[in-house]
């Protein structure tokens, strides 16, 4: 058919009929290639991971498997509490934890999976022979059952999307549903920076810093909602940069809140998402100074918003997030003791502060060892060597970054908005864990916080880096880009060569 044909008939079609397969189209071959790639790798990078670590072997995937297995065997979470439960896991999955060694592999760095024909021919009977009920039986308690079930539901669909029907089948279903979120993290990041410059190298700094992040691949590489909230973190730091640079719009804001909706949906870490909301609509609204009768009509319906959260969150406090709520609601919060702790988490202790809280736990941990690679049931941990780099790489990198805040400062002004927004993001995300991490230090001595829980700020901490980078002169920030994106890889490829020595050596 002629051209000129194709388009008169394009024309008669109805529009909702023909343009969202041409958009979709489009927006694919309007794909940048460095994005492109980028995106190629995230996905052959987690794939990898998703392979390479034996099943249930991630931080508590095998509580997290289990509650998707019941929510999709019988439509209801587990309970988190309820005693009399037949258990944590389904027969079937504390059946394979046992007679393949994978429980043992959780406590043992010796210990290494039962994969002998033996081993597989016994469990390919006992699959043959499942029992009835062997699949749902697991209803509880189980500690994962606290968390918001958003993630779950989408783990259950990929669970019964699966086109085995095996336990290991559809662990790797939902480990590779996982994987597609850690794609979209990759995605979301570049939009992110794209609001932000026009420099094709430091796009790809930004992003294929969050690429090769070796702890956010393993993560995003097992069944955990920890990326889920990465994911989600991640659209809501991109959609804020959007709002306040380009203005608000109903949408936008939409946007805003419904994300930060889902990321409370996903875990109670996603609260931390409330605040910066806040902060990005006020100043959202004090760039286009509305009219006052438009502003006042916004103002009572945020005051009803926070009206009816606030009834939510005293009267059932104690349901929500397993009680989590009400154990800040009855700790006795003490704002003396919490400087004093969060001073002696960063620095020295002070002549005139009391012993600190809890053990000798702090920046060194969570925002090196814990943030930058530690694997498996967090018993696979880069050398000691590399640790040491990295906490002296992550100051000079604070150091620079406090440069460029100095010496750019005329032009952090002029886009002061974007900036708050994203300080306030940052600042409400680190605050929350430190909160967290006290609360649980007055109870006993697990300081609860890891640095894998940094990583809904990975987005932020890409953004910094490329902010150093475009400090720089011009030809040193793509060298000082490449040197950073090298070490990335050097860090991938050093935390899986240790993954598969550790659990196949």
């Amino acid at each position: 058919m002629p051209a000129a044909n194709r388009t008169a008939l394009a024309r008669r079609l109805p529009r909702a009929f023909a343009r969202p397969s041409w958009r979709v189209a489009a927006r694919v071959r309007a794909t940048p290639a460095p994005l492109a790639l980028l995106l190629v790798v995230s996905a052959l990078l987690g794939t990898t991971w998703a392979v390479a670590l034996p099943p249930l072997q991630g931080p508590d995937e095998a509580e997290h498997f289990a509650y998707v297995q019941h929510l999709a065997e019988t439509g209801s979470p587990p309970s988190s509490s309820t005693p009399g439960g037949v258990g944590t896991y389904a027969t079937e999955e504390l059946r394979a934890l046992d007679q393949l060694g994978l429980r043992a592999m959780l406590a043992n760095p010796f210990a290494r999976p039962m994969w002998s024909a033996a081993d597989q021919q016994r469990w390919a009977r006992f699959e043959r022979t499942l029992p009835p009920g062997a699949r749902s039986d697991g209803d509880g308690p189980n500690f994962a059952a606290k968390n918001p079930p958003l993630y779950y539901v989408y783990e259950a669909v990929a669970y019964r999307l699966s086109p085995g029907t095996s336990l290991f089948a559809r662990l790797l279903a939902t480990r590779l549903a996982s994987v597609l979120l850690l794609v979209a993290t990759v995605a979301l990041t570049w939009a992110a920076v794209a609001e932000l410059t026009r420099r094709t190298w430091a796009r790809v700094l930004a992003t294929g810093v969050v690429a090769l992040q070796p702890q956010l691949s393993f993560i995003g590489a097992i069944v955990n909602p920890d990326i889920l909230l990465v994911a989600l973190s991640t659209a809501f730091v991109a959609l804020s940069i959007r709002t306040l640079a380009r203005g608000r719009t109903v949408r936008r804001v939409v946007g805003l809140c419904a994300l930060a909706a889902l990321a409370a949906l996903t875990h109670g870490r996603g609260l931390a998402l409330l605040p910066p909301l806040v902060v990005v609509l006020a100043l959202s609204w004090w760039r286009e100074r509305p009219p006052a009768r438009v502003l006042a009509r916004w103002l009572a319906a945020g005051v009803a918003l926070v009206a009816a959260l606030a009834v939510v969150l005293l009267a059932g406090g104690r349901s929500l997030y397993g009680g989590q709520l009400a154990a800040f609601q009855d700790s006795g919060f003490d704002l003396r003791q919490f400087a004093s702790y969060l001073w002696q988490f960063y620095l020295p202790p002070l002549p005139t502060m009391q012993p600190r809280i809890g053990p000798a736990y702090g920046f060194r941990q969570v925002f090196v060892e814990t943030f930058y690679g530690t694997f498996g049931s967090l018993d696979v941990h880069l050398p000691a060597r590399v640790y040491a780099l990295l906490q002296v790489a992550s100051v000079l990198g604070l150091v620079a970054l406090y440069t460029a805040v100095v010496v750019r400062w005329r032009e952090l002004r002029a886009r002061g908005r974007v900036a708050l927004g994203l300080a306030a993001t940052a600042l409400s995300g680190i605050v929350f864990l430190h909160v967290a991490s006290y609360l649980a230090l007055l109870d006993g001595p697990d300081p609860v916080i890891v640095g894998r829980y940094l990583l809904p700020l990975i987005s932020l901490f890409a953004l910094a880096l490329t902010f150093v980078a475009t400090s720089l002169p011009r030809r040193l920030g793509p060298l000082f880009a490449a040197v950073v994106l090298g070490a990335g890889v050097l860090l991938q490829l050093t935390g899986l060569g240790l993954t598969v020595a550790r659990f196949y050596g």
